[in-house]
């Protein structure tokens, strides 16, 4: 698939949520969460994970699609990433990490709870580059005419930054 094709697909997968001319955090959680049938729950990577561990983790299981957070970045960076692995998500990608790789544990996740997990690291795949562009999408749609976000939104819903509540 070439790069217009590519953001042609995502672009659609984006429209699918009918999401607001703006959004915020959580009126994305509850579109994808409506969309999968099940809660989309956002938690922080331990701060003592492992270097090896990736910066943001997608973990799906039957009753629940949990995205884990680098808590050591900026918020704004937390942000990307966890649009990057909601976009896995919509994407229905399989999930790059093994189960068997130790990162589950690491979390403090049982292993044999998972369906798939995939972790951010690199984008040498077509599903990470895909992703990645997703992300970069919802970002845009999420702050469009605006020229920087703001770090003190005036409605609620606009927000980004309080993610973990």
């Amino acid at each position: 698939m070439d790069s217009s094709q590519l953001r042609a697909a995502c672009e659609q997968r984006l429209a699918l949520l009918e999401l607001p001319h703006r959004f915020g955090t959580q009126q994305l959680r509850e579109a994808v969460a409506a969309l999968r049938g099940k809660p989309i729950v956002f938690r922080q990577l331990p701060a003592d994970a492992d270097s090896s561990t990736p910066c943001g983790i997608r973990v799906e299981t039957p009753s629940a699609d949990l995205l884990f957070v680098e808590q050591g970045t900026s918020a704004a960076h937390q942000m990307h990433i966890l649009a990057h692995e909601i976009s896995h998500i919509l994407c229905n990608h399989p999930g790059s990490l093994a189960l068997g790789d130790g990162v589950a544990e690491s979390i403090g996740f049982n292993p044999t709870l998972a369906l798939r997990m995939s972790g951010r690291t690199t984008y040498t795949t077509a599903d990470e580059r895909e992703a990645e562009l997703l992300a970069t999408l919802i970002r845009q749609r999420a702050y469009r005419e605006r020229l920087h976000p703001s770090p003190r939104p005036a409605r609620a819903d606009e927000r980004w930054d309080a993610i973990f509540s």
